[in-house]
Formats: structure tokens, sequence, C-alpha cells
């Protein structure tokens, strides 16, 4: 996480290139929170890792309060930017209570206890200390409240498998050596390798779940009788048609390949030099310039309930 607060990460190339989440993923979270503990007016939300918000946005109708964390200073300063443009547009109302500030889910003093009616992170629990989190949650989560973590793994092209088959050894092996560990383990696995808030004196977490957005459920770890969880699978529902030029801006936005190029001078561009080679192969698979291709991201979420 350490290259997303380098001044030199564009976070506002970021912003504009990673997949944007679909309405499918938050009916999901709002159905396993509901019923929330607060009426609209007063309720919370609290995003943790959220970038330039690209999630934290999409709970603004339901929440009368919402609240974006990030480490970096340079995110933050990008999603208040954004907040300003949407602001300016009619898009988030005079009265609504939206904050972007620096902080991190491992220490929440700014937050009253029991202020907090749903915890998310997108694709950000994967960074987490999930022991202090889950402290600090059952903290400020209301009774009744829930916390819903989501992360996907390495893009595929369903569509289109021989150039499909060039992704893994680009990013496993040529960014490889570059990726942040565990962090990068972790949400490859879809979560699993999270783990669940251990068995704890009250509040107490409860109707634990995992849920996969995916061809099949990965390989469970054995089942910790003092940890009891759900799952379920659902299909695939983060996709997008893009463009190469598109999806080159997204391979742009990989840390991995960001430290790769600090590594290896200035004349350095993996994510470009990748991007030729994916162009090339979609073009022998019947791909004309310009066209747009469907581009698809298994996810896995972690979720639990604070007894209330």
């Amino acid at each position: 996480m350490s290259t997303f607060a380098k001044s030199s990460f564009n976070a506002v190339a970021y912003a504009a290139s990673r997949p944007a989440y679909p309405p499918a993923l938050y009916a999901h979270v709002l159905s396993y929170a509901h019923p929330l503990p607060s009426p609209v007016a007063s309720r919370t939300v609290l995003d943790l890792g959220c970038g330039p918000g690209l999630s934290t946005f999409a709970f603004l109708p339901d929440f009368g309060t919402v609240i974006g964390l990030d480490p970096s200073a340079n995110m933050v300063a990008t999603a208040n930017q954004l907040l300003e443009e949407k602001r300016g547009q009619g898009e988030v109302a005079p009265d609504q209570v939206v904050n972007f500030r620096v902080g991190s889910g491992e220490s929440l003093e700014s937050l009253k206890g029991q202020s907090v009616d749903l915890v998310v992170a997108g694709q950000a629990a994967h960074w987490f200390d999930a022991r202090k989190v889950y402290a600090e949650l059952r903290r400020v989560l209301k009774p009744g409240g829930s916390f819903v973590f989501w992360g996907y793994g390495e893009f595929y092209l369903p569509d289109h498998p021989k150039a499909s088959k060039l992704i893994p050894p680009y990013s496993a092996g040529t960014l490889g050596p570059y990726w942040q560990q565990p962090g990068r383990s972790i949400v490859e696995s879809l979560l699993i390798p999270f783990p669940l808030p251990a068995p704890s004196p009250s509040p107490k977490f409860t109707s634990l779940h995992r849920a996969f957005f995916s061809d099949a459920i990965p390989p469970l770890p054995p089942a910790d009788p003092t940890t009891p969880y759900t799952t379920s699978l659902d299909p695939v529902l983060l996709t997008h048609k893009w463009s190469m030029t598109e999806l080159g801006a997204y391979l742009g936005t990989f840390s991995a390949a960001h430290t790769y190029d600090e590594k290896n001078g200035k004349e350095s561009d993996v994510a470009r030099d990748f991007a030729m080679r994916l162009k090339e192969a979609l073009a022998s698979e019947g791909v004309k310039e310009g066209e747009k291709f469907k581009v698809a991201w298994r996810m896995g979420t972690v979720q639990g309930k604070l007894e209330g």
C-alpha cells in the first residue's frame, strides 16, 4: 500500500481507470446489512481504505453521513476533489455529510463508540491488521451494525483465452517480485486468507459469511469450530466492456508496475509493453482496433454483524 501513498503515484488516473463496481455488489452489501440500526438520515457508513472514493459515493442514497478513510493523503485529496466536482454537478446534496480524511481502520479514535451502522472496504482489506481492525469495529459499530469487505482477483478475458493466458505470467512472473506481500496473495485468493473475527467477549460478531462471485468456490481451509461461517456462490458480477486503451490505462494503475518502473530506470514502462503484447494477442483472436471486449474479475467478501 505504500506505493499508493507516494507523491509520484497518479491518484487521479487511478480513480479514472479502476473498474467501477456494479450496482449488484452494493445491493448485496445492503441486503446483508438489512435491517440497518438507524433510519436513513441518522445512518453512518464508514469506508476503510477508500482510495479516491470509488465505492464511497455509491452509499450516498442510503446514509445521512458518509465517511472515507485512507492512509494516503494523495488518495484523500483526489477523493475530496471528486466530492467538490459532484457537489458542483448537483450529485451530492448540500446537506449530505460526506467526509474524506487520512486515517486507517486500525485506529479510529476520531469516531465515537456505537456511531457507525455499516463499515465497508473495497479492494483494501488485504492491507489490514485484522485483529486491530476488528477490535475497533467492535467499538464503533452500533449494535446490529455490519461490516462487509470485498476484493477481486486478477483480471481475465473470458471471450479471448489466448490473450488471457498471457496475464498470469505477467502478473505473477514479471511483476511478481514487485507486489507488496502478503496483501497481493490475500486478494488474489479472494480474501480467503483474511481471517474472520476471533471469538471474543461481548459484543460478538455473528452471521459470519464469505460470499464468492465466481465460477466456483475456491478451496477453503479446514473449518474452525470456534468461528463458524456460511458461504455463498453467485456468478461473476464484476465485468466491463473495455477497449485496449481502457485496459492499458488499468494496467498502469498496478502498484507493482509502478514499483517495477522505479527499479528499472526512466525508460521502463512495463505496463505499456505488456499492453502491446495483449493487443497483438487480441488482434490474432479477431479483435479490431478500437473494438471493446469483455474484461472480468472474480470477487470474494468477508462479512459479519455485531450482535444487537
